[in-house]
């Protein structure tokens, strides 16, 4: 089902806008990877499953699943996604996650918590990607989403992935907090390149 959806998906995504897709030979092809990129729509987690080789668990906010219908939260379950409660502590969410990562599956996770619309590259994720990582003892693959401005019908959006940052990066970087700075900094490089073309 999860295939089929994305196929479906995709071509009606290049009909809406001019989607640029950069880096999928730096996605692993096997074991638990957490996928990590800066949030500016709902539209994301598509963007990133469109040219990506292997299955994404999104971790998805709460209110999706139960505020816009029995059939939005079927379609989200098919594809893979599993909620988080914002706003709080969700350890069932973190321990899921970690448990799909030890299990060999790629775990999608925006860091920022929600959608940050604005101009500004830059971003203060918060710690949650980073604790996971250090729990699952995972590689993560840095991500980013950019267009100029709010993503809008026939907007230019560039989908680029970084090389993956190994376990042992994260955990020298000393703490969760020092870990989510370390993924930022990965996430702000790959927009900046976008910005200096």
């Amino acid at each position: 089902m999860y295939r089929f959806l994305v196929a479906l998906l995709c071509p009606i995504a290049r009909l809406l806008f001019r989607i640029r897709i950069e880096g999928v030979e730096n996605i692993p092809r096997k074991g638990g990877v957490l996928l990590c990129s800066n949030h500016k729509s709902v539209l994301d987690p598509y963007l990133l499953m469109m040219k990506c080789p292997r299955r994404v668990r999104f971790m998805a906010k709460d209110e999706l699943f139960t505020q816009h219908g029995a059939l939005a939260g079927w379609f989200l379950r098919k594809m893979g996604a599993f909620s988080v409660h914002r706003g709080e502590a969700d350890l069932h969410a973190l321990k899921t996650a970690v448990g799909l990562l030890q299990q060999g599956e790629l775990v999608g996770i925006f860091p920022q918590g929600g959608c940050v619309r604005d101009k500004d590259i830059s971003f203060t994720p918060k710690a949650g990607a980073a604790l996971v990582a250090d729990k699952a003892g995972v590689a993560v693959l840095p991500a980013c989403i950019y267009s100029q401005g709010p993503i809008r019908l026939f907007s230019k959006i560039v989908v680029r992935y970084g090389a993956p940052v190994s376990a042992k990066r994260f955990q020298a970087a000393g703490g969760y907090r020092a870990g989510a700075r370390l993924l930022a900094g990965e996430i702000t490089h790959l927009l900046q390149q976008e910005y200096r073309e």
